[in-house]
C-alpha cells in the first residue's frame, strides 16, 4: 500500500510523493503499561476517533481498521496534571501491532511515553497507530521512542485534534530498526491551538527512514513548530516531508518547520521536502532545511584539542539526539535513549 502521502504532489521521478508499505498484520502488542495518577484506561465505544487523520495516510488507516484490533483507550480527567505514563512494547517473534486512543479532558496536562523495543534478531514488524483528542485548554505530550534491534521494521502513525487553546506536543526519537516508516498529522481546529514537534533520528548503514509531518491549520491564531535533527551515515536512506497547511479561515496563524541533517558519508541518500501550503493571506510561515557534512572548521578545532574525526562525529550525534531526549519529560527514557546511542558509536 501507499503510505506517507505528500499533501501536494511533486515530480514523480523524485520518488518522494509517498512510500510503499508491506501489508500490516500480526498479533496485538502486549505492553507493560505504567500509568500515572489521573490517567485511566477506559472502555468506550466512542466513534469520535474515526474522523482523526493520521500521518501515514487514509490508505494505511483503512488497512489498519481491517485488523480490528481492540483499542487501548486512556482518559485524563478534567483539570488533572499527571506525571509521565510509560507504555513499553517489546517484540521477539512475529509482528506486534497496537491501537492507542487518548482523550485529554478540558484543562488537563499529561505526558505519555511509548517505547518500542525488540530482540536483536527480531526481523518482524512492530508499530502502532496513536490518536489523540486534546479538548479545550488541555496539554498533551507524547514521546515516541524507537529502540529496536537492527533487523526490525517499525511504523508509527500519529494523529491529533486540538480544541480551543489546547496544545499537543510530540517528541519522536528514531534510533533502531532496519526499515522505519513514521507519520505525524495534527489538526489545529481550535482557536489558539498549538502543535510542537521535536524529532531526532539516526540512520545507519543499510537502514532506511521515511517520515511525513503535517500541521493542518483551520482555527484562527493557531501555531505549529517542527524542529528536526538527524544523522545519516553509510549507505543509509532518509526521506523527510514536512508540510504546514494554512487553510482559509485560519487568519493570524503561524507555522515554522526546520530540519538539520548531518551526513556522515558521501554514499547516503537524503531527501528533504519542507513545504508551506497557503489558502489564507493573514498568516506567517517559515520553513527550511540545513544539510551538510561536519565542517572543516569544527574538525580542525576539535583535532587541535586532541579529538579525532570519529570521536567528533560521535559527539555531534549525541548532541543532536540529546536535544530531543530532553523534551521527553522522563529521565529514565532519556537515559535509555542516550545509552542506546552510546552502543551505536
Amino acid at each position: 500500500m501507499k503510505a506517507n502521502n505528500f499533501p501536494s504532489l511533486t515530480w514523480n521521478f523524485l520518488k518522494i510523493n509517498n512510500t510503499s508499505l508491506e501489508s500490516i498484520e500480526g498479533s496485538q502488542c502486549e505492553p507493560a503499561v505504567s500509568l500515572a495518577d489521573g490517567v485511566a484506561a477506559v472502555e468506550s465505544k466512542c466513534k469520535c476517533f474515526d474522523s482523526i487523520a493520521t500521518g501515514m495516510g487514509a490508505e494505511f488507516d483503512a488497512a489498519f481498521d481491517e485488523l480490528k484490533l481492540k483499542a487501548r483507550k486512556f482518559s485524563v480527567a478534567a483539570g488533572k496534571k499527571t506525571d509521565a505514563s510509560r507504555i513499553e512494547y517489546s517484540a521477539d517473534k512475529g509482528n506486534a501491532i497496537d491501537e492507542i486512543q487518548i482523550v485529554a479532558e478540558e484543562g488537563s496536562e499529561s505526558n505519555f511515553i511509548f517505547a518500542f523495543k525488540s530482540a536483536e534478531g527480531f526481523d518482524g514488524t512492530i508499530g502502532a497507530r496513536i490518536r489523540v483528542i486534546a479538548n479545550d485548554n488541555a496539554l498533551v505530550r507524547v514521546g515516541l521512542v524507537n529502540l529496536c534491534g537492527k533487523s526490525a521494521k517499525t511504523f508509527v502513525s500519529f494523529g491529533s485534534k486540538a480544541g480551543d487553546n489546547a496544545t499537543v506536543e510530540t517528541t519522536e526519537i528514531i534510533l533502531g530498526g532496519k526499515d522505519n516508516i513514521w507519520g505525524n498529522y495534527n489538526a489545529l481546529e481550535g482557536y489558539k491551538s498549538h502543535f510542537n514537534g521535536h524529532n531526532a533520528y539516526l540512520v545507519n548503514d543499510k537502514e532506511s527512514l521515511d517520515v511525513n509531518y503535517v500541521s493542518l491549520h483551520t482555527g484562527r491564531e493557531t501555531e505549529s513548530t517542527m524542529a528536526v535533527d538527524g544523522v545519516v551515515g553509510g549507505t543509509g536512506k532518509k526521506t523527510w516531508r514536512g508540510t504546514i497547511d494554512f487553510r482559509n479561515g485560519c487568519a493570524e496563524s503561524k507555522g515554522d518547520e526546520q530540519e538539520n541533517v548531518l551526513l556522515l558519508d558521501p554514499k547516503v541518500e537524503n531527501k528533504s521536502l519542507p513545504v508551506i501550503l497557503c489558502d489564507e493571506e493573514a498568516v506567517e510561515g517559515r520553513h527550511g532545511a540545513s544539510i551538510g557534512r561536519l565542517g572543516k572548521e569544527i574538525l580542525f578545532y576539535m583535532q587541535s584539542r586532541g579529538v579525532d574525526e570519529k570521536t567528533a562525529q560521535n559527539l555531534m550525534i549525541r548532541a543532536k539526539i540529546n536535544t530531543a531526549a530532553r523534551c521527553l519529560g522522563d529521565e529514565k527514557t532519556a537515559q535509555e535513549v542516550m545509552d542506546f546511542v552510546g552502543k551505536e558509536d
